[in-house]
């Protein structure tokens, strides 16, 4: 595997935002209706599907900020191409190895690249999940005493019977030592926000909104990074793979299909509000790129 890819958008010459990485702590192919989905139910494109997308990257973000920096998302944990008994034994352990396929290795190691980009795990003032899925939330235990935002909705899954069929695995994103918050959201008036009339503010002056994406997980959320000098930033997990395909109400075959378009049409509405917003997923092979772009 080759070394990983990092971007970084400099600071904006104003404002209380910082520079904005993306790292790149893994490799992950998933079926082609986890892309582009076309209401086919998940067991049966599981069962059926003979074919792997290209390698996509696995990012995770870091924000700096004033008041302190935040890390988005933490990627897929080493163990789960190192340890043969990371998933679930018996059908439901197939499913998930149907689903998709990681590369990870020791130099994608969370920890030691934000050491590398001057950001150790001690120096992080907030994480925040997009979701619980292990790609997202697998360096959970790495973060020790980090305070850990995740959606109300999302964390709520983790007393159900089984969390599992939710594409949660409690013993490898849910550590005893980990510190989560339940994020709620807030109604608000700002009219750039419309689509979604409420969000979580992480340091209280409007630059960092935590916003509701549910229906790839319930609860999914996306953060938003407004820079007065610099194009917005909107980091949205996997409520899509490719933003090109949002406009056109091409969601993945995975979680609530419904909910899922519902998100896309807000996305689309917020995008329409702020012509200069970048969306970033967490699989886009085009994020550093976009990250950068002037």
């Amino acid at each position: 595997m080759s070394a990983p890819a990092r971007a970084v958008a400099p600071a904006p010459p104003s404002g209380p935002v910082g520079a904005v990485h993306a790292l790149t702590v893994g490799r992950v192919q998933v079926r082609p209706k986890n892309i582009a989905g076309s209401g086919t139910p998940m067991l049966w494109w599981t069962l059926t599907a003979r074919t792997w997308s290209d390698w996509l990257p696995v990012h995770v973000f870091v924000v700096e900020h004033k008041r302190g920096t935040v890390l988005f998302d933490t990627g897929q944990p080493l163990a789960s191409v190192t340890d043969p008994d990371f998933y679930p034994r018996g059908p439901l352990g197939w499913v998930y190895r149907r689903q998709a396929r990681f590369e990870v290795s020791p130099e994608h190691d969370l920890a030691t690249q934000l050491a590398e980009i001057g950001h150790p795990v001690s120096s992080l003032s907030f994480a925040a999940l997009s979701h619980l899925h292990q790609d997202h939330a697998g360096g959970v235990p790495q973060l020790a005493s980090t305070p850990i935002l995740v959606a109300a909705a999302e964390l709520a899954l983790l007393d159900e019977k089984t969390p599992q069929l939710h594409g949660i695995l409690p013993e490898h994103v849910a550590p005893p030592t980990a510190t989560f918050t339940p994020v709620s959201f807030t109604p608000t008036d700002d009219p750039l926000l419309a689509p979604f009339g409420a969000a979580h503010d992480i340091h209280g002056d409007g630059t960092l909104l935590l916003l509701p994406t549910p229906g790839h997980s319930p609860g999914s959320m996306s953060l938003l990074i407004r820079r007065p000098d610099a194009p917005p930033l909107l980091l949205v997990g996997d409520a899509t793979y490719d933003p090109s395909l949002l406009p056109r109400a091409v969601v993945p075959d995975v979680g609530d299909r419904a909910v899922q378009l519902d998100t896309a049409r807000r996305l689309v509405a917020l995008q329409s509000l702020n012509p200069t917003l970048r969306l970033l997923p967490a699989h886009d092979p085009n994020t550093l790129t976009a990250l950068v772009a002037r």
